[in-house]
């Protein structure tokens, strides 16, 4: 199981109902943290979202409210304006209709490895091969190209300005994702030394009638694994219900269970109907579906942490409320490895952002149960780019390099 789960490996597809590009998901994810979860409030009600759910509604209509147990730590200041988030986070979504975006020409990516779902290391047909050499070191792929053999993803904008240059030669970068089925719909970005992860949108019947044919091409020219929902629990991105996000992955994705690890939705770290609550609803309306992968989405701010804080709460979340979901759900994640598929510590400066990620890298790579990470970070200047798009960042530099 863990040489099937090579970053290399993993991230092949994610399906998106938002006609959100990457540049406005980016600001997107920025205005939610510095607003919803601009204070760190909200993470002790997230902790315990079944309290939160009682007390918060009552607490918004009269403020003379007991405070629960499990709440008693939260500064009694603080908790009306986490409540408000909390309650605006658990609302429910309403799909939004976007046409979807049609696949051009599959790329040509990286030989085929299949994963099983099994808690034990698994053998793959002899008509694949793995990705990376043995210790995770580079192995060439398809097209005589030489990838990073580790977990580290590298995300993009597909319809932004060419940055990718800055990565190239890195050994670092084992995959590269923008929320599109495509590399790029024109010349333009280009990063065809690292294995892509192409996104998937369907329409607001749920819909993409080139799905199946655009999968089945990339498969045939590397692709590993593929995405369910990009952050059904987030209004400002695919914006579905449990139930519509198990239609679309009983669908969409687990026709190719066997041929390419299966991803869950990628959930945002909210609380009550978000984040792993919306996981929990998810499952429950697909039972039968079967997950190789538990793709999950965290972003702190840098006003509310230390930047030692915002690396604990990466781990613990990852190290306990991830953990103790998969626990709980043994028949559909029985094996399966994290995807910490975005993650960023907002607020921070390029000096901030450097330090944070030189602590938390070594830790994502050395940790067994995570398969594959994604920082979003990403090329834009301002972030891995610096803000004369000329180069690297401090923090694009560490992401480069360590």
């Amino acid at each position: 199981m863990h040489t099937s789960f090579n970053a290399s490996v993993l991230l092949a597809l994610s399906v998106i109902t938002s006609s959100v590009s990457g540049a406005a998901m980016h600001h997107a994810h920025q205005e939610r943290a510095l607003t919803c979860y601009a204070d760190n409030t909200l993470r002790a009600l997230e902790r315990f979202s079944s309290d939160a759910a009682t007390y918060c509604p009552k607490l918004l209509s009269s403020s003379s409210q007991q405070i629960p147990g499990n709440l008693g730590a939260i500064p009694a200041s603080k908790l009306s304006s986490a409540c408000t988030c909390f309650m605006k986070t658990a609302a429910p979504a309403n799909p939004v209709p976007t046409p979807p975006t049609a696949p051009t020409s599959a790329p040509v990516l990286v030989p085929t490895t299949s994963v099983s779902a099994s808690p034990e290391p698994v053998s793959t047909p002899s008509s694949t091969s793995s990705l990376a050499g043995p210790t995770g070191a580079p192995a060439p792929g398809s097209n005589g190209k030489t990838y990073g053999g580790g977990k580290r993803g590298l995300v993009y904008d597909y319809k932004s300005k060419d940055y990718s240059k800055y990565f190239r030669g890195s050994s670092k970068i084992s995959f590269a994702s923008n929320w599109n089925l495509n590399r790029s719909p024109a010349p333009g970005v280009d990063l065809d030394y690292a294995p892509f992860v192409p996104t998937i949108r369907v329409d607001g019947s749920l819909k993409n009638d080139n799905w199946a044919a655009g999968v089945k091409s990339l498969i045939s020219s590397g692709t590993t694994m593929i995405f369910a929902s990009n952050e059904p629990d987030n209004a400002g991105q695919a914006n579905i219900s449990p139930g519509q996000a198990a239609k679309v992955y009983k669908s969409y994705i687990q026709p190719f269970k066997g041929q390419v690890a299966l991803a869950s939705p990628a959930t945002t770290n909210g609380g009550g109907n978000t984040g792993l609550g919306f996981l929990e609803k998810f499952v429950a309306e697909c039972a039968d579906c079967h997950f190789d992968i538990i793709n999950v989405h965290h972003y702190v701010n840098r006003r509310d942490l230390s930047i030692d804080q915002a690396v604990s709460a990466v781990k613990s979340y990852l190290t306990k409320d991830v953990a103790a979901f998969l626990a709980r759900h043994p028949k559909q994640f029985g094996g399966a490895k994290i995807c910490l598929g975005e993650f960023w510590l907002w607020g921070a400066s390029d000096e901030d952002g450097a330090e944070y990620l030189k602590k938390l890298l070594p830790w994502l790579d050395a940790e067994p149960s995570v398969a594959a990470y994604q920082a979003f970070g990403g090329l834009w200047p301002g972030n891995f780019i610096n803000n004369a798009g000329t180069g690297l960042s401090k923090s694009g530099r560490v992401y480069h390099d360590l």
